[in-house]
């Protein structure tokens, strides 16, 4: 694909980087990207043709989110949003009736359903933070959207959470003068699926563009509160092993896997990627096409794999066992 920048920087520094990607259906494919003339708009891939859209997207003010839904896609900022429905190629505006309270989304995709969305947000001002969430709710008749009125991190227990919110509430919502210093997990991926809320925690520090070391990584299903209800699956006391480890991860288009990556090179993956299955919680390994080893699988629908060298080619896979 000439002219089109998949990705600017890699996914290992971040946990927003190469995330605001998905499979829309099992051979259509779609990414928040730039033109060689720096335009913001969508890369739009059927039937082994694309096109890119561009759209005046940037406000200025938060990120440009790009989300699935069951009829077509939304892409949303704070304070703006637009949808692209199922078959069509061209955007039209979505009223924002009641807007995010978050000072700043990421460009995180999640997995909504029932007109339902979860959105990974910024607490502060460290660079590059995935550490809270809140919600919006998506109503196609009245073409409206709408956020609730909350800013969620993650807690492990209610009890930290009571702490937290107490002594935030001591100095009026100023995050950098509380006496109760929390790190919020760090979240690598979202979604609702059959009303249960899941998240990929990867690390427990605010700000991961250091790539210090991580203590866990972990797949927990939480409260709408945002407290662990029940871990279930993951590894910790990684700062106790050799070598440095760390994992990003990212929910599948289908729900049906978990897409892990590995940031460093230095444990068992040997930085390969591999899927956790939910049905059976098992891990596979993932053999890519011959001439397609050095690239990555961004999304799965459908037993179909979206893999991509993150420079400018995208390739689709139909998944087997072997």
């Amino acid at each position: 694909m000439e002219g089109i920048t998949l990705f600017e920087v890699s996914y290992k520094y971040a946990p927003i980087y190469a995330k605001n990607y998905f499979a829309r259906a099992k051979d259509e494919f779609v990414i928040y990207c730039i033109d060689n003339e720096k335009n913001k708009g969508v890369l739009w891939l059927k039937n082994n043709e694309y096109k890119f859209i561009p759209i005046n997207a940037d406000d200025g003010r938060g990120a440009n989110l790009l989300l699935n839904t069951d009829d077509g896609i939304i892409l949303i900022t704070k304070n703006k949003a637009w949808k692209m429905e199922a078959d069509s190629e061209v955007f039209t505006t979505i009223n924002i009736e009641k807007p995010c309270i978050a000072e700043n989304i990421t460009e995180i995709s999640t997995l909504g359903e029932n007109e339902n969305y979860p959105v990974i947000c910024r607490v502060s001002v460290e660079a590059m933070a995935a550490n809270s969430f809140t919600f919006f709710k998506y109503d196609k008749d009245e073409n409206t959207i709408k956020f609730e009125d909350i800013l969620q991190p993650i807690f492990t227990t209610e009890n930290t959470m009571k702490r937290f919110f107490d002594s935030l509430s001591e100095v009026d919502g100023l995050y950098y003068k509380m006496n109760f210093k929390y790190n919020y997990p760090q979240i690598g991926s979202m979604m609702i699926k059959d009303d249960v809320i899941y998240v990929f925690l990867e690390a427990d520090i605010v700000n991961p563009a250091g790539l210090s070391t991580y203590k866990y990584y972990w797949y927990v299903e939480i409260t709408k509160d945002g407290v662990y209800k029940k871990k279930i699956w993951g590894a910790e006391r990684l700062d106790k092993l050799q070598g440095k480890r760390g994992v990003r991860g990212k929910f599948s288009a289908d729900k049906k896997y978990l897409i892990l990556s590995p940031i460093f090179k230095t444990d068992e993956w040997k930085g390969k990627q591999k899927l956790l299955r939910f049905s059976d919680l098992e891990l596979l390994d993932i053999t890519l096409p011959r001439g397609y080893s050095k690239f990555r699988v961004l999304d799965i629908f459908d037993e179909n794999a979206f893999i991509s060298d993150e420079v400018d080619k995208i390739a689709l896979c139909k998944m087997t066992e072997g």
